[in-house]
């Protein structure tokens, strides 16, 4: 149970909630706070304590994820499959399987639910498959489709990303344990990247190394596009690659910049039916197992 769902459990405290903005260009989020439902004396006296405690011990026991009812003076939704669970379902297994080194594939999803304050925090449960053997598996993905701050369009952070049963201990993303060279504002590809002053950070994905990694790849495209759009991308897909260039400052040898786990993709690509894209993910973690960060822009050239 990650510390905002316990603390928001424990504690019954009357501050107004503050509904999310979705904002192309936001202003830096303040320091967490922690928002809770607010009612009067007399709704105090007509909530059912045990109706209350059964709710206070669905959500902290599951994490937020198997909730089965949703009473007016909760802070969770009922969200279930929409463009945007699909996609950070998607994301949250990708987190998963950079981690671990495992290839889930995404099926479905099962159910999701929804917490708003300033921003949505989604508790999502995945219907996935292990193709090794084609197993079911049952996956749990928390993701917060955070404010944006250096010039994104998107920001999503993982703070859950666990086969259902096991990884108990979760914890907050914390921005400050992320290395100050992933902090600068979102730009687009300098035209002398790959032979100025800097030209070791980066690294020109080849072709056969592309194919190799076309799944994530693929997906990075996705986010890309759905950072402009928020929708059903099916009419879009699949991509065609064109050009990948990745820029880390991990010292590693080029062909292993791909594998950095803080990294910044630069991306062109042709969407099904010729639109023509440019996108950026930036990839950052902060050093806690289920964390990870993306920041993503997206431009078309039509």
């Amino acid at each position: 149970m990650h510390d905002v769902m316990l603390y928001e459990a424990k504690l019954w405290v009357d501050e107004p909630p503050c509904r999310k903005r979705k904002l192309e260009e936001a202003p830096p989020p303040p320091p967490p706070i922690v928002y809770y439902t607010t009612f009067s004396d007399s709704d105090e006296e007509e909530i059912d304590p045990v109706e209350r405690e059964r709710y206070r011990k669905q959500v902290v026991e599951s994490d937020g994820f198997d909730v089965d009812f949703f009473p007016a003076y909760g802070w969770l939704d009922q969200s279930g499959s929409t463009p945007s669970t699909v996609m950070l379902s998607k994301v949250g297994l990708h987190c998963y399987n950079f981690d671990k080194g495992t290839n889930l594939q995404f099926r479905s999803v099962q159910k999701a639910n929804e917490e708003y304050a300033c921003f949505a925090m989604y508790y999502i449960t995945v219907e996935a498959m292990d193709p090794f053997d084609d197993s079911p598996v049952t996956f749990q993905t928390s993701v917060w489709d955070a404010a944006t701050k250096s010039n994104e369009s998107s920001r999503f952070i993982t703070n859950v990303s666990r086969i259902k049963g096991t990884e108990k201990e979760t914890s907050l993303w914390d921005h400050d344990a992320v290395d100050e060279f992933y902090k600068d504002d979102i730009a687009w590809l300098e035209d002398d990247a790959l032979t100025g002053s800097d030209k070791l950070q980066y690294y020109e994905v080849k072709e056969s190394e592309m194919r190799d990694n076309k799944e994530w790849l693929h997906l990075y495209a996705e986010v890309v596009m759905f950072s402009k759009w928020a929708t059903d991308l099916s009419a879009y897909l699949p991509v065609k690659m064109k050009r990948v260039v990745v820029r880390t400052r991990e010292d590693i040898e080029s062909s292993m910049k791909l594998r950095s786990k803080n990294a910044t993709f630069y991306m062109s690509f042709t969407a099904c039916g010729g639109l023509q894209c440019r996108g950026i993910v930036r990839r950052t973690t902060d050093g806690r197992p289920q964390n990870m960060s993306f920041q993503v822009k997206c431009w078309t050239d039509n």
